[in-house]
């Protein structure tokens, strides 16, 4: 939609962000035209639309349930739970003691988690949440924050819509504590 009044020498456009995690729309006056600074007008602004793909309802959802399933693998150190939303070809990225670059293919870390006592076992309170959700077409990254003792992790888990489906493609983790 265009508002367009003669009088109106300045150019302005109206960007809505889309926020694709319920927050809603934000909007915010951007310049597009260095001659507007110099120009008098009653009419700043000039709808201008843009033409973006909302984010669907059914990623947010299946993204949602993703990192929950995610979170709750970790909760319950739950290898099947793992492999079911990592895709056969992802890794695990992070910086070694030393600080050398660590890559681990999925199958390797799903084999040690294998090993591993879970939190809920050992009887601690589950400490998680989902940070954020950033979607853009078939790509969509997620952070999560979860604390599996003695260590507090951020992950990021960036993913793909592969057939479909949304799996986990790399994951980049830190930790301290």
């Amino acid at each position: 939609m265009n508002i367009d009044h003669k009088t109106n020498s300045r150019k302005w456009a109206i960007l809505m962000i889309y926020s694709g995690l319920g927050f809603g729309h934000e909007l915010r006056p951007a310049r597009i035209s260095p001659a507007a600074d110099n120009a008098r007008c009653r009419h700043p602004y000039r709808l201008k639309e843009l033409h973006m793909r909302p984010l669907q309802d059914t990623d947010t959802t299946a993204l949602r349930s993703l990192a929950q399933t995610y979170l709750d693998a970790a909760y319950e150190m739950d290898a099947e739970k793992f492999a079911a939303i990592f895709h056969p070809s992802s890794s695990v990225t992070k910086v070694a003691e030393g600080g050398n670059l660590d890559v681990t293919p999925i199958a390797t870390w799903i084999a040690a988690v294998r090993t591993m006592k879970s939190p809920q076992r050992l009887g601690f309170g589950r400490e998680d949440q989902i940070l954020s959700i950033d979607v853009e077409s078939d790509l969509a990254l997620l952070k999560l924050k979860l604390r599996i003792p003695p260590r507090s992790f951020t992950d990021l888990l960036s993913c793909l819509k592969v057939n479909g489906d949304w799996k986990i493609v790399q994951k980049v983790m830190t930790s301290k504590g």
